[in-house]
């Protein structure tokens, strides 16, 4: 099945009934079946229901490092939640907005060590490299600075600036571009500010390639780019622009593209002979009107950027989808006045609006958050004594769970809504078991040093609950993997089954 497929498709009845099974039910049960896995868990509404959200009184922010931690890294980790309580829940939120400071010498040697050669190369060169190479290469090279690298918050941003200003990668020549844009306008923007994020996508020859206006011309300006800059990047589809705004903005981009031979091959180029010199009017009759002179060049489209990154439609916008990435799916408009407020008052400052919303009192009453399948199975991997070697498989993981990275067609980016990714479970469950079983090469988890020297079902529970949960898994969850260890001494299979079934767990899949 391929991922486009993949991503529609929503679990049949089936995965939603109730099934009766023994307390204990087989390995067979647990891991070759839906109904088996059903029945260890409960039904799909259940492993679907989130604990109940904190309640905000007088909040000490000591109490709310660990939801920190979970809502600002991909996955907490022992080491992770140490460093955040001796740190301080505003002190560790500080360290990690200060990426660049934060000593990550033993990660970089690791990802040069696997020797991601596309990773390192000039623009003009990739386009010599196999398109499968360039896409797994970069793909791998998100995966392992996901599971290792220090910098958490930075990665969280980058998945989700990836997502606001998506390039499907496959889309041709895409995929010799987006290793590119990630490098230079994703990655060193992703906590800067807004606009200069917002220009460094608009000068991406990905970005502007995917969306077409490399085609686009004085004579015939394509609208795709122009549309989707003010109702996906800036101020939202109901922002207050007009499809003669579309049509005035695809002017002031035209000839806006990419170098298309020789040693700049591939780099942003405006071609002048192709752009429209004439007058223009934005945003004709409202108090944001720009008029843009005849004979500005380049000058046309950078004088729309800035237009946008300025207008108070692009800060709500902006800080709508910002508190509904970290805070909560439906952010509360005190939330995003805020937040927006921060984004006006500090000229679209990232880190800025990032403190407003995760606010102590603001992330206590936080629901948690569902994890999507990238998250869910590299928090795994984080929470774990786990090696990568090679991310074939868990691509194809990935694949089975709709969500691919750099693979979502439409501009848009991946949905990040329960609604969105309920309906696909038995990928989820099946990346546990399948981990723990040795059967994703590449990827490979040391159960026996994570559980030496436990003896008893309870033992193996509680390390399980601390590591992977910081000792916050709940009792239902909890009492259902005792069981199924027992009786004491728990076997190797069971011990090992057990690590798989807690990724499984309700308590896992949120966050």
């Amino acid at each position: 099945m391929s991922y486009a497929d993949v991503k529609c498709r929503r679990a049949g009845p089936e995965m939603c009934a109730a099934v009766d099974a023994p307390p204990v039910p087989s390995r067979r049960q647990l891991f070759k079946t839906v109904a088996g896995l059903t029945a260890f868990w409960g039904a799909t509404e259940a492993v679907l229901a989130a604990p109940p959200a904190d309640v905000s009184a007088d909040i000490d922010p000591g109490s709310l490092v660990s939801k920190l931690v979970r809502r600002i890294t991909m996955g907490a980790t022992q080491a992770e939640l140490a460093l955040a309580t001796s740190m301080g829940y505003g002190p560790y939120l500080e360290y990690q907005l200060n990426a660049a400071a934060i000593d990550d010498t033993v990660f970089d040697q690791a990802l040069a060590a696997r020797n991601l050669t596309t990773l390192s190369l000039t623009q003009q060169q990739l386009y010599t490299q196999v398109q499968g190479l360039i896409v797994n290469e970069l793909t791998e090279a998100t995966i392992f600075r996901a599971v290792q690298s220090k910098r958490q918050l930075l990665e969280r941003m980058v998945e989700f600036w990836s997502d606001h200003f998506n390039i499907e990668i496959l889309k041709n020549p895409c995929v010799f571009l987006k290793t590119f844009d990630d490098k230079n306008a994703i990655r060193p923007n992703a906590l800067g500010t807004f606009p200069a994020l917002l220009s460094a996508s608009a000068h991406s020859p990905a970005m502007l390639t995917y969306l077409d206006n490399q085609e686009s011309t004085a004579l015939a300006p394509n609208e795709n780019y122009a549309r989707e800059i003010m109702e996906l990047h800036t101020l939202g589809v109901d922002g207050g622009y007009t499809q003669t705004d579309v049509y005035e903005v695809a002017r002031c981009f035209s000839g806006w593209g990419q170098s298309r031979a020789g040693a700049t091959q591939g780099e942003f180029f405006f071609t002048a002979s192709r752009h429209d010199n004439g007058a223009k009017t934005v945003f004709a009759g409202t108090p944001y009107q720009l008029n843009i002179a005849p004979g500005g060049g380049i000058n046309d489209g950078t004088q729309v950027i800035n237009a946008l990154a300025n207008h108070p439609n692009t800060a709500r916008y902006i800080a709508r989808k910002l508190s509904a990435w970290l805070v909560r799916e439906d952010p509360s408009q005190a939330l995003v006045d805020a937040v927006a407020a921060t984004y006006t008052a500090t000229g679209g400052d990232i880190k800025a609006m990032i403190r407003t919303a995760l606010q102590p009192n603001v992330l206590a009453d936080a629901p948690p958050k569902y994890k999507r399948p990238f998250h869910l199975y590299v928090s795994a991997l984080r929470a774990l004594p786990s090696t990568i070697t090679a991310t074939a498989t868990f691509r194809s993981q990935l694949d089975a769970a709709g969500h691919r990275t750099f693979f979502w067609i439409s501009p848009d980016g991946y949905p990040d809504t329960l609604l969105y990714w309920s309906g696909l479970i038995l990928p989820r469950w099946n990346f546990g078991a399948s981990l723990l079983n040795n059967n994703l090469n590449g990827l490979v988890v040391d159960y026996t040093s994570f559980l030496s020297g436990l003896t008893t079902a309870q033992q193996i529970v509680d390390k399980i609950d601390q590591a992977m949960f910081g000792g916050e898994m709940s009792a239902g969850d909890k009492d259902r993997i005792r069981t199924y260890l027992l009786p004491d001494p728990p076997s190797i299979t069971r011990q090992r089954d057990a690590i798989g079934l807690a990724i499984g767990s309700p308590s896992f899949q949120w966050y």
